[in-house]
């Protein structure tokens, strides 16, 4: 009954995204091709940062429309790219995104032995999903991450716990906002994981500091501290929802002006992230998967696009016999960017609810995953620990 009722509601969101889709995917396409750098803005930035740290000069001023809120480390590493003209950078780097995407879903299914339907169904739907497309056309840096974790996923079911948290420490030092995961080798007590991912993500960042040069870092620190829930409809965090329904912003009718709400926000993505990390300590395939959504919600920004993170857990729950709901989160998933467009002439309270709409595409992925932990479910190398 349940996956009967999961199955009609998937069938309908796709039915409603194919819709939207006639309607603006031409649109999305376009964004990819275009020349024009305004439209690349995250990549902008970095480009821009890159380019400002062969010249030595200021990485977190250099004149992009939006700020870098990516630690210097990353903009050691995409360094070459400022040696290139910007939209040939921006090709480059999209072209890298898509392979490493490609690369990370047939590992992915290929380490779980994925039916080859399912492979080709889920893969196909992820690469032409809203939050990859949107990615892809802002340059941002969340294919990269995504492999990082794939990576610390599968060299953890392989028993290799060091490789395995090496690759946590990285995707952490790339971004911090997901240190949250660091509980994922912490609650299972798997000590030389967690302390490799500290020793890589201290080193990672050590390199950023010493070739950025340390005001650099403390810029970015300074940033970070400045950082508040966004209450933009594209914000899918539970504290973002709570800036978005109790303060004053303009981006839509608030339900009330009650500002210390946000606060109650952050209170309960720690609650979940709790909920989870105990959820987690016994072991299962989708643990990882799971804390990655919470770190998510309990973040002052969590931007729609960072359901790219997501993408490889869904293809466990295809492997696990989960259709139903791994279908529904695809659909969820294939919701076009463009919904705040039905929405954003209105400056309703119903309005503010329908924008909110990617908080409640973030929580169901979590409670998908979080309910696909579990004792039948554990995953090879807990098993031998």
């Amino acid at each position: 009954m349940r996956d009967a009722v999961l199955y009609t509601v998937a069938f309908w969101v796709f039915a409603g995204a194919l819709w939207m889709d006639v309607w603006f995917l031409g649109g999305v396409l376009d964004r990819i091709s275009t020349e024009s750098m305004n439209v690349h803005v995250d990549f902008d930035s970095f480009w821009r940062s890159a380019r400002a740290l062969l010249g030595g000069g200021d990485i977190y001023d250099a004149g992009a429309r939006l700020v870098n809120l990516n630690p210097p480390v990353w903009t050691v590493l995409i360094s070459p790219l400022g040696l290139l003209e910007a939209l040939d950078a921006y090709r480059l780097f999209v072209l890298l995104s898509v392979l490493g995407v490609i690369g990370y879903l047939a590992w992915t299914a290929e380490e779980l032995r994925l039916r080859s339907a399912w492979a080709v169904v889920g893969s196909g739907l992820l690469l032409l999903s809203s939050p990859l497309l949107s990615t892809l056309a802002l340059g941002q840096v969340y294919p990269v991450l995504t492999l990082g974790l794939v990576a610390a996923w599968i060299s953890d079911r392989r028993d290799d716990q060091r490789l395995s948290g090496v690759a946590l420490g990285l995707v952490v030092a790339l971004k911090p906002s997901l240190a949250p995961v660091l509980l994922w080798p912490l609650v299972r007590r798997r000590w030389d994981s967690f302390s490799a991912a500290c020793v890589s993500g201290l080193a990672a960042s050590l390199l950023g500091f010493v070739v950025a040069g340390p005001s650099a870092t403390l810029r970015y620190v300074g940033i970070l501290s400045e950082g508040s829930a966004n209450p933009y409809w594209d914000n899918a965090s539970i504290p973002a929802a709570m800036a978005r329904f109790f303060t004053e912003h303009p981006y839509g009718q608030n339900l009330f002006t009650l500002p210390w709400m946000v606060y109650v926000g952050y209170a309960l993505g720690i609650g979940v992230l709790v909920l989870t990390a105990v959820r987690v300590r016994d072991g299962g395939e989708a643990g990882l998967w799971a804390l990655v959504a919470a770190s998510l919600l309990v973040s002052p920004i969590a931007w729609h696009n960072y359901l790219v993170l997501l993408g490889p857990g869904i293809l466990l729950l295809l492997a696990r016999g989960r259709g139903a709901p791994a279908l529904l989160l695809l659909a969820l998933q294939a919701i076009p960017a463009q919904w705040v467009l039905l929405w954003n002439d209105e400056r309703t309270i119903p309005a503010t609810f329908a924008l909110t709409l990617y908080l409640y595409v973030l929580l169901a992925h979590w409670a998908v995953f979080f309910f696909a932990v579990g004792p039948a479910n554990v995953d090879p190398g807990a098993a031998k620990a």
